[in-house]
């Protein structure tokens, strides 16, 4: 197959659709400290949809709150603005993660599941190294597999050369896709953050959670991408055609001065919570 040209790549992500302009507005007011919770309640409200999927996963075994919540004003009072402003982003994402992708051989829910299983990883071992910015690092590893959307078309045609090549050579998956495709699926996921807008240190922990010792803005975030992306992997959620479980970078565990032991405590709470993400945002 012939290298794919920038441009046909760029096309394709401009094929993606926008985050919807409520996305957009909620992330602007949560990042505002004058923002009064009557205000972004106000805002989210207005859709119904969005609504009903953020109480919904808010009262998930996902964020595991004993009380009951009934209301988004109630949501932020108690989760607070930057839990409830992942909800909506993961609600947002939800339609367009939410697909089989036959190009990777994953059935329909099983790139939304490894995402989200990603972002909560993350989130946890970003407390647990004392990140400064946990729901930084839960948006990350929630997005850090978009580009596979875009690939997936081109994936489809090439998905037994690229597994040829990882047999053949002995060389991780990814590294046979951006050979083969010309283009490598975190390459492409950071075009998808960039067209939505996304902070730098955002666009590089999706570019590089593959090799996150290139990531020179900000190597931790990237770093807490990478070993969530892993981790996930190892717990079997998400795995498709790419079956090679990713070992953990070297870099990565230095960077955050982490243990193989805190990731598999890790990856037990996980998985003690992790339950069928579509029962959370099907639309009633």
């Amino acid at each position: 197959m012939a290298e794919l040209n920038l441009n046909d790549i760029i096309h394709k992500v401009d094929e993606l659709p926008a985050l919807p302009q409520i996305t957009y507005r909620v992330l602007k007011l949560t990042s505002d400290p004058k923002t009064s919770i009557a205000e972004l309640a106000n805002t989210i409200v207005k859709d119904q949809v969005l609504t009903a999927k953020v109480l919904r996963m808010a009262n998930s075994v996902y964020y595991g709150y004993a009380r009951r919540i009934y209301s988004i004003s109630e949501a932020l009072i108690i989760l607070g603005f930057s839990t409830v402003r992942n909800l909506v982003l993961a609600a947002s994402v939800y339609t367009v993660m939410d697909k089989e992708l036959q190009g990777y051989f994953l059935p329909k829910g099983d790139l939304w599941k490894h995402c989200m299983s990603t972002a909560l990883i993350a989130r946890s071992l970003a407390k647990k190294v004392n990140y400064e910015l946990p729901d930084q690092a839960f948006i990350a590893g929630l997005l850090h597999d978009i580009g596979k959307i875009v690939l997936n078309t081109y994936m489809k045609e090439s998905f037994h050369s690229v597994i040829e090549k990882v047999n053949k050579e002995n060389i991780p998956f990814m590294d046979a896709e951006q050979q083969i495709l010309g283009f490598d699926h975190a390459i492409v996921g950071s075009r998808v953050a960039e067209k939505w807008n996304l902070p730098q240190e955002l666009v590089e922990a999706i570019a590089s959670h593959h090799s996150p010792s290139r990531a020179e803005i900000n190597p931790k975030l990237t770093s807490l991408t990478h070993i969530a992306d892993a981790a996930s992997m190892a717990m079997g959620i998400g795995l498709g055609g790419d079956g090679m479980l990713y070992p953990f970078d070297g870099f990565a565990t230095k960077q955050l001065n982490i243990t193989e032991e805190i990731i598999e405590q890790t990856i037990g709470e996980i998985a003690d919570s992790m339950i069928d993400a579509e029962t959370i945002f099907v639309d009633d």
